[in-house]
């Protein structure tokens, strides 16, 4: 399955999914989503990959781990956003990923994705 040229946004809270939507859209981003469920998420990467993912890591007392090995594992960039960073995942799987602690400027996000995709 190829990657698109789109960013999934997953996040438990509406809100803050809501308020990357806007910031992607607004910067030229294509976004798919938002997913706000592990669920949601995977049956919305079952259809398309996407080529970036801005990843919140606790999703209703459910890990978002399984969505993103399978996102890594297709090439997908992540971006991991949480309130709460202390995860061995992070720290041995997705060491090289970038995590921001939540809440993230617009700028930061951004800069986090672009670096990604231009690499």
């Amino acid at each position: 399955m190829s990657l698109s040229n789109k960013i999934l946004i997953v996040d438990d809270e509406a809100l803050i999914a809501f308020d990357f939507e806007m910031t992607l859209q607004d910067a030229g981003f294509e976004v798919m989503g938002p997913a706000t469920s592990l669920n949601e998420a995977l049956e919305i990467v079952s259809a398309e990959m996407p080529r970036a993912a801005v990843l919140d890591i606790d999703l209703n007392h459910c890990p978002v781990w399984p969505l993103a090995r399978q996102l890594r594992d297709a090439g997908t960039h992540i971006v991991f956003v949480s309130a709460n960073l202390r995860h061995d995942e992070l720290d041995n799987e997705f060491r090289n990923e970038p995590k921001l602690d939540k809440p993230v400027s617009e700028k930061d996000l951004l800069n986090a994705l672009k670096s990604g995709l231009a690499a």
